[in-house]
């Protein structure tokens, strides 16, 4: 016990004494993933180039140039769904499957391969990390077993594609002539609306018109770009726990908001379309409400029944609203994500109630969640708003057309290929930038997140900022 007036002697310690720390600063790894990541999107794209330039996968003598056949192969691999020229028409069977084989390896290649990278290359606790902000929570407790998921994953994939094209087979006979056409319709559907990418297999840009009035083609198309755009964690834990109390709140999250975002998408385009003489007028209230739940769900992409050329301009900004969400992350639809939206929803309601925590299904969520969905969406914000700009400048279309153009671009939701074929190719540049930006910018900045090791030594005085 220490006296008063008992003073304390400090000694030097001694070299011997002294034991000098090293400390390693840490590797920053996120700018070689991003490039492994677009070297292989580049590869990718330049095979696919090359192959629907080959004139053995042409319909006619004459076929694409180079910057069409870039073009869709980029579109194709990052699971757009834009293609700058009529695609049955242009491309032959032969050619039709290479932009088919490039969705189904992009889609998967989108998930699977940010899982692998991250696991291969960072540790284990900023894989857990990683794993938590990309959404890839697949029902494997342990992070290692990466091989048996991806396997999951193909398996899952197939099956729910397979599943599908049975369900889309009876209608596509009826339409059809012969039977290899109609099978080949069904699975092609099939595959590019579980991937949201919506490229038209139908000649002269008709797309899903002529199923318009069948519930055997419009219901199973909406439940494989359901199932595409909720993603795989979200089935994953749908499967594995099977209770609404046991899901996990990442999952309660996405379907809670994606039912939301189609009840408001349905009601609002069918309040605002009902009197449309060219999408929902003149038939009966029940094929309305169809045929809106088909449009709300196609804002991710997929085929469509509807033009959105039709759409009046209110409905055009309902859309593209409801496009920028988009869809739940590790899915491989585009978008900021659903959980983004419902963070920063969940952000204003607890700044409302004067609360300083997020809560979202009794769990209280981070601030550094919070601070990384507001850079995502303001992030998401600034491309589509100098994207719009851009093509403004460049086209002489109603903002509306251009506004739900570059959502579409960014949130790889595809559009009417009558459209993107009279943007020339300036405007199509621009929206082949939006592409890569929005399939790449969202992962690029969960990756940083992901990588990032908090290193605050240094905290400064608080003073506040007046807002409002």
């Amino acid at each position: 016990m220490r006296r008063p007036g008992d003073r304390i002697v400090r000694r030097e310690p001694l070299p011997s004494e002294v034991i000098r720390l090293r400390l390693v600063p840490r590797r920053r790894i996120t700018l070689p993933l991003l490039v492994v990541l677009w070297l292989i999107l580049g590869g990718a794209v330049m095979i696919g180039m090359l192959l629907l330039r080959w004139p053995a996968t042409w319909q006619h003598a004459e076929g694409p140039s180079w910057w069409e056949a870039f073009f869709t192969a980029l579109s194709a691999t990052c699971t757009a769904g834009f293609a700058p020229l009529d695609v049955a028409t242009t491309w032959n069977r032969w050619g039709q499957l290479v932009i088919l084989l490039l969705v189904e390896a992009g889609g998967l290649a989108y998930v699977a391969i940010a899982v692998l990278l991250l696991s291969g290359i960072v540790r284990r606790t900023t894989v857990y990390e990683a794993h938590h902000v990309l959404g890839m929570r697949l029902g494997e407790e342990q992070l290692g077993e990466l091989w048996p998921l991806v396997r999951r994953l193909l398996v899952a994939t197939l099956l729910v594609q397979f599943g599908g094209m049975l369900l889309l087979l009876p209608a596509s006979w009826r339409e059809h002539q012969d039977g290899a056409s109609a099978l080949w319709w069904a699975m092609a559907t099939a595959v590019t609306a579980f991937h949201n990418a919506g490229f038209d297999f139908e000649p002269g840009y008709r797309g899903l018109a002529a199923y318009q009035r069948d519930w055997g083609v419009v219901l199973p198309v909406a439940m494989l770009v359901l199932i595409g755009s909720i993603g795989f964690p979200t089935l994953s834990d749908l499967v594995t726990r099977r209770s609404w109390r046991r899901l996990y709140p990442d999952t309660r999250l996405v379907l809670v908001t994606t039912a939301l975002l189609l009840s408001i998408g349905t009601l609002g385009i069918w309040f605002l379309e009902r009197s449309n003489a060219a999408t929902l007028a003149g038939v009966p209230w029940y094929q309305q409400l169809l045929d809106a739940f088909s449009v709300a769900v196609s804002r991710t992409g997929g085929p469509r029944v509807i033009d959105t050329r039709m759409l009046g301009e209110e409905t055009s900004f309902l859309l593209g609203g409801l496009t920028f969400i988009g869809g739940a992350s590790g899915s491989v639809a585009g978008g900021v994500k659903v959980q983004t939206f419902s963070l920063l929803l969940l952000a204003i309601l607890a700044t409302i109630r004067g609360s300083q925590r997020v809560v979202a299904f009794s769990r209280e969520v981070p601030d550094r969640q919070v601070f990384r969905a507001l850079s995502i969406a303001v992030f998401a914000l600034s491309v589509t708003f100098a994207g719009t700009v851009w093509l403004a400048f460049l086209v002489p279309y109603t903002l509306p057309v251009i506004w739900l153009l570059v959502v579409q671009a960014f949130s790889l939701a595809g559009a009417e290929s009558e459209l993107l074929a009279a943007l020339g190719t300036p405007g199509q540049l621009v929206l082949a930038f939006l592409i890569v930006l929005g399939r790449f910018g969202p992962l690029g900045l969960a990756l940083i997140f992901a990588t990032q090791v908090p290193r605050e030594t240094v905290h400064y005085a608080r003073e506040t900022v007046r807002l409002g």
